[in-house]
């Protein structure tokens, strides 16, 4: 185990989570665990069982662990720990119900503006969040390449500044367990946007998949062995560079940096400026520029600052076809340029300065003004200005070169990442269970989520080792992504599919979304729709709880008769059945029209007499229209599989 973020002086170490304020599983063998001196023992005594002690003995490298039998919820109580180094006391701990919240940016969106702008009616929700039973954790953003011991983050009594910054769906979850259970509840909101589940998921569970292999390779190297995984970032890099000049040899701009090389036939233009004043708005990769210099004599054998203002992405500078700087690494693209040209190669006279710009992606070159762009002698005064005419020449393109190697081998779309940061230091943690909203990331391969989502559920359920513990999720919402071809609908389908995992269940956002963004604001019923999956299927509540899930579409007389469940009270609120799609054998799919009868659609339409196949929602942004008559959507499906 890797040594804890923090480190506690007075008594036994413990992870972040274990603090003041916590919230407890109730009713189960919660373990608690932490650090001590190897071999130290350790007594441990909860409030509510203040005649009984546990204890544990450290082993060797110092870990420790007890299991403390949490009673029916209630609190506040305290739990006080006792080493030779000292004591240590948790207080205002909760026992009640304990749940994870996980995902990406929908899952992050804050009820205020804190991430985003708010979610819709956030002032008035914040102005009445004060509940001293509802307690709420925050992991921070982190990512590593191996699994850690411990987090970021704290516990907090919920109230106008605790939930405002806090996972809207989380807090929505949360409050609505709160008023129907009666009971505290804790929520760990562990989230990160834009981020796909492969990261989200332990290295042993992605063996599997070929395409992840190389990535966690490159995590494990760096994990074991930071120093050969910088020999290995440089031999990287230098592989990039000796391509990328190959590249532009063969353009004809072999040995471009050299004072003799022949630009006569490249274009001037004025710098600095963006390559999009160059002629070069749709241009990503390298450029290349070329002036000559005439220096006074006075600033003859003195160090010379150049300056070239920011440079969008990275740049390296020829003096006389010598490098002499450059900042060729990610994330500089805004970062002033100031380079020291040392006073042995200053003399009177011409001289010839090139800059290799490589912008990746997006607006490219520079960005400063003329101002910023100058030479100057260190050690008098004196300045000459390089804005004007210089000659350009575009060399090899971005997608020749391919994107440059990152000193680290990940990100936080990187396989295992966030799982090792964020959620390992968890485990083994006693949950009553989880909420995940997430697949924006992972639209671009439906085919491999629908086994890849849930592997990942059960990976969690295996690392946390309480058997299947309840995991709700939400079904992505209508979102134009521009451009799609059905893989954002398809990827919808799978999470409908994966409700074939034992305990799972899936909250629809088909009437809540925004085509226009990708965030829609109406948070509260996304949390709602998942409190309502816990409240029936874990805590035997009773009631609706899911919108209409298809079953099975038959053949009937030139139409298809679709059988759902939970689709009592089945009804379009008056409007025809928007986003139906229907084909026969020739897999052409046409617009259809939907009758309703009873708790099934039938499904007709004049381009197909003898249909096969019927689709509901099968645009990437489709709002669709069908409601049980508990008010929850259907979710979007499709009854055939095929390609």
């Amino acid at each position: 185990m890797l040594a804890f973020l923090l480190v506690l002086v007075g008594g036994p170490e413990l992870p972040a989570f274990f603090s003041d304020h916590m919230v407890l599983q109730r009713e189960t063998r919660a373990p608690l665990w932490g650090r001590a001196a190897p071999n130290e023992h350790i007594e441990v005594r909860a409030s509510w069982d203040a005649a009984h002690a546990l204890s544990a003995t450290a082993d060797a490298a110092g870990d420790w662990k007890v299991q403390l039998a949490t009673p029916a919820a209630g609190g506040p109580y305290e739990i006080r720990l006792t080493s030779s180094a000292g004591e240590r006391v948790l207080r205002d701990v909760l026992v009640g119900e304990l749940w994870l919240a996980s995902g990406q940016s929908n899952m992050e969106w804050t009820l205020g503006p804190r991430v985003g702008n708010g979610v819709e009616g956030w002032e008035e929700v914040v102005g009445n969040a004060g509940d001293p039973l509802l307690r709420l954790f925050d992991v921070e953003n982190a990512l590593t390449p191996a699994p850690q011991s411990d987090l970021k983050g704290s516990w907090r009594v919920a109230d106008a500044e605790s939930a405002g910054t806090f996972s809207a769906c989380a807090y929505f979850f949360a409050r609505k367990l709160r008023a129907e259970l009666g009971v505290p509840v804790g929520v760990i909101s562990s989230d990160w946007g834009g981020t796909p589940v492969e990261a989200w998921t332990r290295a042993s569970a992605l063996r599997p998949y070929a395409e992840f292999a190389e990535a966690l390779a490159l995590e494990t190297s760096f994990a074991k062995d930071p120093a050969a995984a910088e020999r290995g970032f440089e031999e990287r890099t230098q592989s990039y560079w000796k391509h990328a000049d190959e590249l532009d040899s063969s353009l004809g701009l072999a040995n471009a940096s050299q004072p003799a090389f022949d630009d006569s036939a490249w274009v001037e233009v004025l710098l600095p400026a963006p390559f999009e004043q160059h002629g070069l708005a749709d241009f990503d990769g390298l450029v290349w520029y070329r002036n000559s210099i005439n220096v006074p004599a006075d600033w003859a054998g003195q160090p010379l600052r150049l300056e070239l203002g920011a440079i969008d992405d990275r740049d390296t500078v020829y003096w006389n076809g010598e490098r002499i700087g450059g900042l060729e690494q990610d994330g500089e693209w805004q970062t002033p340029r100031r380079y020291t040209i040392p006073g042995e190669q200053v003399r009177a006279g011409m001289h010839s300065l090139v800059i290799r710009v490589l912008d990746t992606g997006g607006q490219g070159g520079f960005s400063s003004g003329v101002a910023d762009f100058k030479l100057q002698p260190e050690q008098q005064e004196g300045t000459m200005v390089l804005a004007g005419q210089w000659r350009c020449k575009a060399g090899a393109p971005m997608a020749k070169l391919g994107w440059p190697p990152a000193r680290e081998p990940f990100g936080p779309g990187s396989p295992s990442v966030l799982w090792n940061a964020m959620v390992a230091p968890l485990v083994p943690c006693a949950l009553r269970g989880a909420i995940w909203y997430q697949g924006e990331s992972n639209i671009g391969n439906a085919q491999q989520y629908a086994t890849l989502f849930p592997a990942m559920i059960r990976d969690w359920r295996a690392a946390f080792g309480q058997g299947d513990f309840p995991f709700y999720f939400v079904q992505i919402a209508p979102f134009d992504y521009g451009g799609d071809t059905g893989q954002a609908a398809h990827l919808r389908d799978v999470q409908r599919r994966t409700l074939a995992v034992s305990n799972t269940g899936m909250a629809v956002t088909m009437d809540i979304g925004n085509p226009a963004d990708i965030h829609p604001l109406k948070k509260r019923e996304v949390g709602e729709r998942l409190a309502a999956w816990a409240l029936a299927q874990t805590y035997a509540r009773g009631g609706e709880y899911s919108g209409p899930l298809f079953r099975a579409a038959k053949p009937e007389r030139g139409a298809l008769h679709v059988e759902f469940g939970h689709a009592a009270g089945l009804s379009s609120r008056g409007a025809p059945v928007r986003h139906l799609l229907l084909a026969g054998a020739d897999r052409v799919f046409h617009p259809a029209e939907g009758r309703i009868e009873g708790e099934a659609l039938i499904v007709s339409c004049g381009e197909v007499k003898e249909p096969v196949a019927v689709r509901l929602g099968w645009g990437a942004a489709d709002e669709t229209n069908l409601w049980n008559g508990a008010g929850f959507p259907a979710a979007s499906f499709r009854s055939d599989d095929w390609p």
